[in-house]
């Protein structure tokens, strides 16, 4: 597990076509002690970049220290690498509650193991060191911890100011509408997780997230209460509720080319999901050339 990679900095809207341009024009850029002038960041920000770059899938280091886009880096690279469409974000979002290169243990944890729904700063801050000290071997900084927490509600809540249109420091995670601050009568703002609209994930990111499960345990069905409540599936990751699941099974159902099916088993409802690599049903849907990416290691 890691913390604090981040450096205090939530990402930032382009930071990730600044981080994907730069390595795709010198893979050696984030070795380049003046690299940071190149893309107008600072030392700092552009160690930031780095973590996101990694905690999302996005870029890998080579064994000859350099770094190149993985598989999936390359189609959201040629896809919307401005992240001007909600459904990548909703993909890149679940990639960082994956925690795939186990740098991003904040967003696994609050996403996908922690239980409350409203909170507020200091009790979460509280819960996270918690469960930290419960898991991990060797002490960790408590102010480690809090920056983690900071940064988390940052990256989900932190919006454009409407009365600044230069004003590109926003999260493009905002758009998700995962988590919200609310006032509240007491000293803090109470933190809270929001079950947004299935529009507003996107139904190709909700099938991708079936089917990357699907594929890594090898299940062929998957119940209905699975998705509701196991980690990194839809009630988790994008804090849907019961009925939305269903609704945005019932619209899989319909599907042009890999159609969902309804499967009653030992009195449960359950999906049968088809037998299509992740990273491939994302290039038929996107409209990517295959050619453009590889499809054997997306996971």
């Amino acid at each position: 597990m890691a913390y604090g990679r981040h450096e205090s900095f939530y990402l930032r809207d382009k930071w990730l076509s600044k981080g994907m341009k730069a390595i795709n024009d010198d893979p050696r850029f984030f070795y380049d002690k003046d690299g940071f002038e190149k893309i107008g960041l600072g030392k700092n920000m552009v160690r930031s970049l780095r973590f996101w770059l990694s905690a999302m899938d996005l870029m890998q280091e080579t064994a000859e220290k350099t770094h190149i886009l993985t598989d999936f880096g390359k189609l959201i690279y040629e896809y919307d690498r401005l992240l001007q469409k909600t459904e990548t974000v909703s993909i890149l979002h679940y990639h960082l509650v994956r925690n795939n290169n186990d740098l991003a243990t904040v967003f696994y944890w609050y996403f996908n193991i922690y239980k409350e729904t409203v909170t507020q700063r200091p009790e979460l801050k509280k819960s996270f060191r918690t469960w930290v000290k419960n898991h991990e071997a060797k002490a960790v900084s408590d102010n480690s911890l809090d920056r983690d927490i900071d940064v988390l509600v940052q990256l989900y809540t932190k919006n454009a100011n409407e009365n600044d249109p230069e004003d590109f420091i926003f999260s493009p995670f905002t758009k998700l509408n995962l988590i919200r601050e609310e006032a509240s009568e007491e000293k803090n703002e109470n933190i809270k997780k929001i079950s947004p609209n299935i529009e507003e994930i996107g139904l190709i990111p909700l099938y991708y997230v079936l089917l990357t499960y699907s594929q890594e345990l090898d299940l062929e069905l998957i119940s209905l209460e699975e998705i509701l409540n196991e980690e990194l599936l839809w009630g988790k990751v994008f804090n849907f509720s019961k009925n939305k699941i269903i609704e945005a099974l019932n619209k899989l159902t319909t599907h042009r080319k890999f159609a969902l099916e309804y499967v009653r088993t030992n009195n449960l409802d359950n999906v049968k999901v088809p037998k299509i690599n992740p990273l491939e049903y994302l290039c038929y849907e996107l409209n990517i050339e295959l050619d453009k990416v590889e499809v054997a290691n997306v996971i």
